[in-house]
């Protein structure tokens, strides 16, 4: 098939514009993306504490934590808190929402001993996958996955008639406006059932909320609740009583929670003590999800014990569709092997990105006349080598850093904050081209990558070598996402350095 030429225009210039205003956003995401595939690896990784806590052989209890919890945190009549239970360790997450934020300990149900917060390194890299800390961040994200679906589509539309003949080739040895194309389209071509499927996943899943509102305000006359009532994520109404009553043992509630919900088994994944202390007080029980299964979770009243909403009341087809989407986005059903593949097609899609702005700066203005083209190129490599270099900063900052600092987990965050914008600073400066200035970044983040995973087998009991046999497989996995990092950035360092020799040829 082949487009007319006034066709092929508009689908040139749709693919282009759609592909550079949201290549910048679409690397953090997906870079970001491959630290939140190994989420609870990297936790476990970035807690010594964590490592000398396997999982428990018995389920905690309940009451024992919240009796912890009070002992270093007052908790006065209509206090909200949250105990998260981890797989991979027997230490349990208390959350105590307070009106001046939230205040965060690890539990350990063995000992009793409680811990303040050391790190946040994996949790903020999950959250920066959707920009989770900016104003309307998840929703800008699922605009921006939009993007990608207009990209893909466009450029699918563009190379259809070409797709046979270019599915291979491949040419480092050329130009590289020529060898950038070939790995454009190549990458492209491979990754597009999955860039396509992460596309339209991330796009449902963060204008789910908004859409939601649509709705609401629509079709439903502005009320909210119905609209979450027909998707499945109905929550109780209840004001506080403002009264004191005495609360039943916080295990036989998720006792009763456990045997109202059929299929609710093992320890809870998740308890939420809302109004703690009230007459009005409530408890929601979240169980572990199987992948691509249901959810079960149940509403138990804090002082009568009743059981007032499970999730078989309220499951929808819209929310099990809502699950299905979440556990494809983030591979919960396919194991170790699939997420590796979705790591390795996610920094693909990063580099399919990267590619794409310089074919079009280079179509458009090759020797960068226009100052708008050369801040683009500088911009470019600045945001997204400043992204992989601030990365490898936030992890050498986890092993770096005294544990006795104060706030040492915002001392981790501000650092990965200010190399990233440090080093996108210093690529706008126009002394150095801005490939060379990826050169040093790639070099950077290769060095510090290498070097962690260097460092944790001098100083640290679970390294690479050891963690298998210490029973820690995610503190090997992490190492081993080190390394390969390392071997990238050291790679890309090299082909950049050969880019710009062959430019100044």
């Amino acid at each position: 098939m082949k487009l007319a030429p006034r066709t092929f225009r508009i689908q040139w210039d749709l693919h282009a514009w759609a592909g550079v205003i949201a290549s910048l956003f679409l690397f953090v995401i997906f870079f970001c993306g491959v630290f939140s595939l190994f989420r609870e690896d990297i936790e476990v990784w970035q807690e010594p504490a964590f490592q000398s806590a396997p999982p428990g052989e018995s389920p905690p209890s309940f009451d024992a934590l919240l009796e912890r919890v009070r002992e270093h945190v007052p908790l006065p009549r209509g206090a909200n808190l949250g105990l998260l239970t981890h797989e991979e360790t027997r230490l349990v997450t208390a959350y105590v929402f307070e009106p001046t934020g939230t205040r965060v300990l690890w539990l350990d149900p063995l000992t009793g001993e409680v811990l303040p917060e050391r790190s946040r390194l994996a949790s903020e890299l999950y959250w920066m996958h959707f920009f989770y800390r900016l104003p309307w961040g998840q929703e800008f994200s699922g605009l921006v996955a939009v993007a990608l679906l207009v990209t893909l589509v466009s450029g699918l539309v563009i190379h259809l008639k070409d797709l046979r003949q270019q599915w291979w080739r491949f040419r480092p040895e050329v130009k590289p406006r020529f060898s950038s194309s070939d790995a454009h389209k190549v990458l492209g071509v491979f990754g597009l059932p999955f860039t396509a499927m992460m596309g339209w996943t991330g796009a449902v899943l963060c204008l789910a909320g908004l859409m939601g509102q649509g709705l609401a305000a629509g079709v439903f006359r502005g009320d909210p609740a119905r609209v979450n009532q027909l998707r499945g994520y109905a929550q109780p109404v209840r004001e506080e009583a403002h009264r004191e009553a005495a609360m039943r043992p916080l295990d036989e509630l998720v006792a009763r929670a456990r045997a109202s919900v059929p299929g609710a088994e093992g320890t809870p994944r998740y308890v939420d003590l809302h109004f703690h202390g009230d007459a009005k007080a409530w408890v929601s029980v979240f169980f572990q999800l199987a992948p691509l299964g249901a959810d079960h979770y149940a509403f138990v009243d804090s002082v009568s014990g009743e059981t007032f909403g499970t999730s078989i009341d309220s499951r929808t087809p819209s929310f099990s569709f809502e699950r299905v989407l979440f556990d494809l986005h983030y591979a919960h059903y396919g194991g170790l092997l699939l997420k590796g593949l979705y790591a390795l097609l996610a920094l693909a899609l990063c580099a399919v990105l990267v590619t794409g702005n310089l074919i079009w700066l280079e179509r458009r203005d090759e020797p960068r006349a226009h100052r708008g083209n050369r801040l683009l190129e500088r911009l470019t490599v600045g945001v997204s080598g400043g992204l992989v270099l601030a990365a490898a900063v936030y992890f050498a900052s986890n092993r770096a850093l005294p544990d006795a600092l104060a706030r040492r987990a915002d001392w981790e965050f501000g650092l990965f904050l200010g190399a990233w914008a440090l080093a996108t600073a210093l690529t706008l400066l126009p002394r150095d081209p801005p490939l060379r200035a990826g050169v040093w970044l790639c070099t950077g983040a290769a060095a510090l990558y290498a070097g962690v995973a260097a460092s944790d087998v001098v100083f640290q009991e679970a390294h690479l070598f050891t963690a298998l046999a210490r029973g820690l497989p995610s503190v090997f996995l992490t190492e081993v996402l080190l390394c390969l990092l390392a071997l990238g950035c050291g790679a890309l360092a090299r082909g950049l350095a050969r880019t710009t020799t062959y430019s100044r040829r």
